[in-house]
C-alpha cells in the first residue's frame, strides 16, 4: 500500500509535536514577567517536557535536539551558555537509563521520579551557577523554583499527554 505524499508529510509533522512542545515551553520559560526576583524562583518547565518526552517517546527528542534547545533557552534568558544544555542532557541521560521502570507505571510513580530529577537538576543548575559566578548565590529561589516545577508537573504533563496523543505510534518500543 503506498502512502500518499500527504500522508507522509502529516506524519513527519506529527513526529515533530515533541520538538514543538519543548522548543514551546522554551520560549514560554524566556517570556520576561516583570516581577521581582522572577528569574531566581523561575520554574524549569523544559525540565518537564525532556522527562516527559524522554519516557513517552525518546526516539523523537534526542540529546543532540536537548543540547540545543538548552542552548536556547541559556540565550534567551541570559543564563550562563551551556548550563541548562548540561543540566538537561545530564536529566535526559539519567531518565533514559531507567525509562523501562517508569513506562507504564502509575502518574504518582512517574511524578516521585521527576521529583527526584528536578532535585538533581536544581542542585546541578545552583551548584554551576555558584561555581561560574564566583560568589555565593542564596538557594532559596532554587528550592522555591523547585518547588514551582514539582508542583507544575501535573498539569503541564497533562498538556504534554494530549499533545502525544496525536503523535503517530512507533513501529517498535525504543
Amino acid at each position: 500500500m503506498r502512502t500518499g505524499f500527504l500522508s507522509r508529510l502529516d506524519h513527519f509533522a506529527r513526529g515533530l509535536l515533541p520538538l514543538i512542545c519543548t522548543l514551546s515551553v522554551v520560549l514560554l520559560s524566556a517570556l520576561p514577567l516583570r516581577l521581582p526576583m522572577a528569574a531566581m524562583v523561575a520554574p524549569s518547565l523544559t525540565l518537564i517536557a525532556v522527562y516527559y518526552w524522554t519516557i513517552y517517546r525518546p526516539d523523537l527528542l534526542n540529546g543532540f535536539f536537548i543540547l540545543l534547545l538548552g542552548l536556547l533557552q541559556d540565550l534567551l534568558t541570559g543564563a550562563p551558555p551551556g548550563v541548562t544544555s548540561l543540566v538537561l542532557l545530564l536529566a535526559y541521560l539519567v531518565v533514559v537509563s531507567q525509562r523501562r521502570f517508569f513506562h507504564g507505571k502509575s502518574f504518582s510513580v512517574v511524578w516521585w521520579g521527576f521529583m527526584l530529577v528536578a532535585i538533581g537538576a536544581a542542585v546541578l543548575a545552583w551548584l554551576c551557577n555558584f561555581i561560574l559566578s564566583g560568589r555565593w548565590i542564596d538557594p532559596t529561589g532554587s528550592a522555591i523554583g523547585l518547588l514551582l516545577t514539582i508542583l507544575l508537573y501535573p498539569p503541564l504533563a497533562a498538556l504534554l499527554s494530549q499533545a502525544h496523543k496525536l503523535v503517530p505510534a512507533r513501529d517498535a518500543d525504543a
